[in-house]
């Protein structure tokens, strides 16, 4: 599966399924594992969480195109 690490990488479709099949998994329940996950982790480390957003929130507008934040 691709890591988090690697900037501007997508995980597709086919990433999640090998990993679902690896673990024995299907895709909804391996999508349902990494939301949950993903909740966990932003309850531990909320700083981290807050200066990535404020760092996605600031290439949205570097990008020269139009901001989808209000």
């Amino acid at each position: 599966m691709t890591t988090w690490a690697s900037p501007r990488v997508n995980i597709t479709y086919e990433d999640v399924k090998r990993a679902a099949d690896a673990n024995k998994m299907t895709v909804d329940a391996t999508l349902a594992m990494i939301a949950r996950t993903s909740d966990k982790d932003r309850g531990d480390h909320p700083a981290e969480y807050r200066a990535q957003m404020a760092r996605d929130m600031s290439r949205l507008d570097d990008d020269g195109g139009p901001s989808v934040v209000s």
